[in-house]
C-alpha cells in the first residue's frame, strides 16, 4: 500500500522542513503555513522515503523533510507518474505538475546535506481539492490524466503576468494548470527549458511568450514541434485556443 510516511512544512524556502503529524491542504494553494504554497504550479512537493534511504546508504545523515519535500511517501514510484496524474489522499486531490527540477546552482539544502535528491527524484503537484491529510494516509493513483500548458518567457515578463491571465489561459486551453518558466538574462537556457518541457514534463501546450518581441530570433533557432508556439501577447495565446479547437475538430472529421 502507498502511504504518506511524513508531512513537512517550513516558513521559508530553501531550508529543511519540520515534521508535523497532520496538515490542511488548501485548494489552489498548497499546505497551510508552508512557504512553498501559492498560486503557481509547484504547490506541493513529494519525495519517496526510498530516495531518502538511498542517500542515507551513501552516508548522509538525512531524514524526511531534509530535502524540503512536503510529503514523504512510501510504496509508490513517484518518478513513474506522468505529469497530469491524479492522486487522492483522504478527501483531497492532487494533480502532478512537474517531475524533478532544473537547479542552476547548489541550494542551501545541497550545502547542508552534501547532496540533493529532489532535482532527480522529487515531483511536484497542485491541489485540486483541499482537505486534511495525516501521516499514514493512503495515496491512491487515479486513471485519469489532465493536460498542462507552459509559458516560457523572460523574468521581467513573468513578474508582470497576473493570476487572472494565467487562469484565463488555463480555462480556454482546458488544462489543469499553467506553469511559467522564466529564462535567464542571456536567454541562453531556452533550449534546456524547452527540452525539459517536451521530453521530461510532457507539456501538452507550450508558448514562448515574448511581449517585447525581443527574442523571436532565439525562438526561430530552436526546432520546435507543433505544440510549441510563439506569442507576443496573452491575447494571442487565448485566440490560439479557438484555432486549436477547430483544428482538432477538423482532424476528427478526417477519421
Amino acid at each position: 500500500m502507498s502511504i504518506i510516511s511524513a508531512i513537512s512544512i517550513s516558513n521559508r524556502k530553501g531550508v529543511r522542513k519540520k515534521n508535523v503529524h497532520s496538515i490542511q491542504l488548501i485548494e489552489a494553494f498548497g499546505l497551510q503555513d508552508d512557504a512553498h504554497g501559492g498560486r503557481w504550479h509547484r504547490q506541493v512537493s513529494l519525495l519517496a522515503q526510498e530516495s531518502i534511504d538511498s542517500m542515507r546508504e551513501k552516508g548522509l545523515d538525512v531524514v524526511a523533510g531534509n530535502f524540503a519535500e512536503n510529503l514523504t511517501t512510501t510504496g509508490i514510484n513517484l518518478t513513474a507518474l506522468p505529469v497530469g496524474s491524479h492522486l487522492t489522499i483522504g478527501k483531497s486531490k492532487l494533480i502532478i505538475s512537474q517531475l524533478g527540477k532544473i537547479c542552476h546552482k547548489p541550494c542551501a539544502i545541497f550545502h547542508q546535506a552534501g547532496d540533493c535528491v529532489m532535482p532527480r527524484e522529487g515531483i511536484f503537484a497542485i491541489v485540486k481539492e483541499g482537505g486534511e491529510i495525516r501521516v499514514g494516509d493512503e495515496i491512491k493513483v487515479g486513471k485519469e490524466r489532465s493536460s498542462s500548458a507552459a509559458l516560457i518567457t523572460t523574468t521581467a515578463a513573468a513578474e508582470n503576468i497576473s493570476d487572472e491571465e494565467i487562469e484565463q489561459i488555463r480555462q480556454v486551453w482546458g488544462t489543469a494548470f499553467v506553469r511559467v518558466d522564466p529564462l535567464n538574462k542571456e536567454n541562453s537556457n531556452l533550449k534546456i527549458v524547452l527540452t525539459d518541457l517536451l521530453e521530461n514534463q510532457g507539456s501538452d501546450y507550450i508558448f514562448f511568450y515574448d511581449p517585447q518581441a525581443e527574442h523571436r530570433t532565439s525562438f526561430d533557432r530552436v526546432t520546435a514541434p507543433k505544440n510549441v508556439s510563439y506569442a507576443k501577447s496573452i491575447n494571442e495565446i487565448i485566440i490560439a485556443a479557438t484555432k486549436n479547437s477547430q483544428a482538432q475538430q477538423d482532424q476528427a472529421k478526417i477519421y
